[in-house]
């Protein structure tokens, strides 16, 4: 936007400066021309009261010699006709036939003064054509023709032309430098705060105000309506954390007290169906108990204003697989790692270790007991098809939980992630829905990615996307 501003302040300027520079110059040209103009016409005149007594007297000796040295001496042509169009001196030779020369001649045979010549610019190379009428008691005799190049006048007109452009380049320069750039700076400052600022609230950051008190007025004003839209949605948003936070806290010990209660309740019950009935219900509220407890880390999560910090993806890897091989061997489902040593990545912190365990957990209920692998690489920003999670010079850290069980399909992979969604192949197999949900937004507000994707050939492949760490300052 400050390219588009400056190009039409440029354009603006440059139009502003023509517009007063052309009639300058235009000025300047018509003076030198006149001047040139006024030049030949007193030589015309002399030349003709010269004429005028050798064509009476018949004797041309002097008028030859003087014609012959303003030739020699302006590198012109001159040339005397009679009445007759017949040319009587001519030290150099005239074609009277050419069209600028045959229109002066007929003007001055008929007693009209010669025509001032139009603009002369420095690439317009025609030469000056005069024509003065040669008089004697008010008699034409014949004319006087002078044909004289135009270099000199030309020359000081590029000398105007240059020095008009200069000095129109300078002061183009100097009110794009000192003026057009300070203003557009000073215009753009609050926008590209408020650009800043609405991508900061895009990425959840409510808090996030602006200044009141740069720009223009109706950009002041807009600041103000922003920071209240801001306050508005972050205290909207905080009152609806703190209902989920309470409510699921609140409901949690009432669903305490019913399960103990169900629990109570089998010393009581001796008919083989009512005790499964009993045991269905226990299930059940610990299932409902399950998406309290879910609902309550998300609520304190998206309530989180921690900062993310480097963290040793190698390390939290290894540890969190470990902590999962035991379970991956009771079910007889292999669980293969390729993590290269030294690999950080930022993130809040244990965001990475509740996502890896909400994958290896899915991978293992839901990947057909089929072998799982967690697998890290890092790339430049340039090999990651998006930008998301891009740390220090866009590279990027990926974590990839990969199984070749059924996976989802297209449809199902749009929806994965939302809030209580589970496919509906999976409605039998336990879970509550919050997992990736909330998995997802602990890895966005470290500002990082979760893509699911489906594996080759076939399966689902959960990769965490984090920005990299910087590498350790070891300067003294």
């Amino acid at each position: 936007m400050r390219r588009r501003l400056l190009v039409i302040v440029f354009a603006l300027v440059t139009g502003l400066i023509l517009a007063l520079s052309v009639p300058l110059v235009r000025a300047t040209a018509e003076h030198t021309v006149q001047t040139s103009f006024i030049g030949r016409v007193q030589d015309g005149a002399w030349f003709a009261d010269l004429a005028a007594t050798a064509l009476e007297s018949g004797r041309t000796d002097r008028l030859e010699a003087a014609a012959d040295r303003y030739a020699a001496l302006y590198d012109s042509r001159v040339a005397v006709v009679d009445a007759s169009r017949e040319i009587v001196v001519a030290p150099r030779p005239l074609d009277l036939e050419e069209p600028p020369v045959q229109a002066a001649l007929l003007r001055a045979l008929a007693d009209r003064p010669a025509r001032q010549p139009g603009l002369m610019w420095p690439w317009d190379e025609r030469p000056f054509v005069l024509a003065e009428p040669v008089k004697r008691d008010g008699h034409v005799l014949g004319a006087v023709l002078i044909v004289s190049p135009t270099d000199q006048a030309r020359s000081e007109v590029a000398d105007h032309l240059a020095l008009v452009a200069l000095g129109s380049l300078a002061a183009l320069a100097a009110v794009v430098i000192a003026v057009a750039a300070p203003v557009v700076r000073w215009v753009l400052r609050p926008v590209h705060e408020l650009d800043r600022a609405t991508h900061e609230v895009a990425l959840g950051r409510l808090r996030t105000q602006v200044s009141e008190r740069t720009g223009a007025p109706e950009l002041r004003r807009l600041a103000n309506s922003f920071n209240v839209m801001a306050d508005s949605m972050h205290a909207s948003q905080q009152q609806q954390r703190a209902f989920v936070a309470q409510a699921s806290h609140e409901l949690r010990n009432p669903l305490t007290a019913l399960r103990l209660r169900v629990e109570n309740l089998e010393d009581y019950v001796n008919d083989p169906q009512g005790l499964h009935e009993l045991h269905a219900a226990a299930e059940e509220a610990d299932r409902f108990g399950e998406i309290l407890d879910g609902l309550l880390r998300m609520a304190r999560a998206e309530a989180s204003e921690a900062k993310r910090v480097p963290v040793d993806v190698t390390a939290v890897v290894a540890h969190r697989v470990d902590a999962w091989r035991a379970a991956y061997e009771a079910e007889d489902v292999p669980l293969a790692t390729r993590v290269p040593p030294g690999v950080s990545a930022l993130s809040l912190p244990d965001s990475l270790d509740h996502a890896l365990d909400t994958l290896l957990d899915n991978a293992l209920k839901f990947g057909d007991g089929t072998p799982v692998s967690v697998s890290v690489a890092q790339t430049s920003g340039g090999d990651s098809d998006n930008g998301a999670g891009a740390g220090q010079d866009g590279a990027v850290v990926e974590v990839t939980v990969r199984d070749g069980g059924t996976g989802l399909t297209a449809e199902e992979l749009a929806l994965a992630g939302g809030r209580f969604w589970r496919s509906a192949r999976h409605q039998n197999v336990r879970g509550t829905g919050l997992g990736l949900a909330l998995t997802r937004l602990m890895i966005g507000a470290g500002g990082g990615e979760l893509h699911l994707a489906a594996a080759e050939p076939h399966g689902l492949a959960a990769t965490i996307r984090l920005p990299a760490a910087p590498p350790p300052d070891t300067t003294a």
